[in-house]
């Protein structure tokens, strides 16, 4: 079983100490389990790349354009490091998250490179579909191809660690963290928020070496759950009082009404808030719908895309003229430097972003 970390910090800075304590922890609790690390802020891509060519077709072959986010304008010749990041992410049975936290929230490189490489192009439920549509003789889905890895069980845990002392400045740090593991339906395992940590390595001191511990527990959670479906794996992080029994998290949306109907934050689990004895609470729904843990959920976007995507395929079709004119529009476009280096300043304004 191989455990891969993926650290989104300084490469010799907090985040990555408490990642590779964490990986050792893990390793030394099983002569089976190997681990590997990837350092997010050094992964290389193009500039506006589009979806590796391995990439499910997300529009189910409708519109594959939309798969694009738009080829680089400045053709600058860049190693793309996202098919090797992308391997080490499907060969892996567990993935560690260790990041910085900046403005309440994950380092933007951890996103920015996963959504090129995850997401969409990774959907379990998405693959399932394609599989039993291939079984079926369904004609759109003959050739499509499905890396059989995506199904694959994964576990996984968090770790996001910053300088401030409260935690108002970490409000979003688990929440994107979960953005990640949901899109390709890895049981999270173990959770935390590490604190009062600014300076590089502060960690190794850190409250006499309970944040070192703490770090090293997580890896030893995760790697007990090694090779376990996501409905066998068991989650062993912090309970916090009204947590959503899916992410494990507080963090709401209130729909209003006379029934105090909310929503989980995170992973759009639904409830209600409810009072006894003087005190608010929350009760959960049994089975929510809107669950994107859940295969439910999963399940349930998919056929919510794949119904509105084809509704709004067959509109485009007869707003081609009117498309294109948008698209041609120019209303004083910025040419960056490297548009101008790389001599495509004319092409710039015909662009299909």
């Amino acid at each position: 079983m191989h455990i891969l970390g993926l650290a989104n910090g300084s490469i010799n800075g907090n985040s990555t100490i408490l990642l590779k304590a964490a990986l050792q922890a893990a390793s030394l609790s099983s002569p089976e389990t190997t681990t590997s690390w990837i350092h997010i802020p050094s992964v290389s891509y193009p500039a506006n790349a589009g979806p590796l060519s391995h990439a499910q077709d997300v529009s189910m072959g409708a519109n594959a354009g939309n798969n694009a986010h738009g080829t680089s304008s400045t053709k600058v010749e860049t190693v793309d490091d996202r098919k090797a990041l992308y391997e080490s992410i499907m060969d892996a049975d567990a993935i560690l998250f260790a990041t910085a936290v900046y403005s309440h929230q994950p380092a933007g490189s951890l996103k920015a490179v996963l959504d090129k490489v995850l997401g969409p192009y990774t959907d379990p439920a998405f693959a399932s579909r394609i599989l039993a549509g291939q079984r079926a003789g369904d004609a759109k889905f003959a050739a499509m191809s499905v890396d059989t890895r995506i199904l694959k069980p994964r576990v996984c845990g968090f770790m996001a660690v910053g300088g401030s002392t409260t935690p108002d400045q970490f409000t979003m740090a688990l929440p994107t963290l979960h953005l990640f593991a949901y899109s390709l339906h890895a049981r999270v395992i173990d959770q935390a928020v590490v604190m009062s940590c600014a300076n590089p390595g502060a960690v190794v001191d850190a409250e006499d070496g309970a944040v070192m511990t703490r770090a090293a527990e997580l890896g030893r959670r995760v790697a007990s759950q090694l090779g376990k479906a996501f409905d066998e794996a068991v989650y062993l992080g912090p309970e916090v009082e009204g947590g959503c029994p899916h992410c494990h998290l507080a963090k709401y949306d209130f729909f209003g009404g006379a029934e105090g109907r909310m929503g989980c934050v995170v992973c759009g689990n639904t409830g209600r808030f409810i009072v006894r004895n003087g005190k608010v609470g929350v009760e959960w729904d049994e089975d929510s719908d809107y669950c994107c843990i859940t295969w439910r959920g999963k399940e349930k976007h998919i056929d919510d895309i794949f119904k509105n995507g084809s509704k709004e395929w067959k509109g485009l079709q007869g707003k081609k003229e009117e498309l294109e004119k948008w698209r041609a529009l120019d209303v004083g476009r910025v040419t960056l430097p490297s548009e101008e280096q790389a001599g495509v300043v004319s092409a710039v304004a015909q662009m299909q972003l």
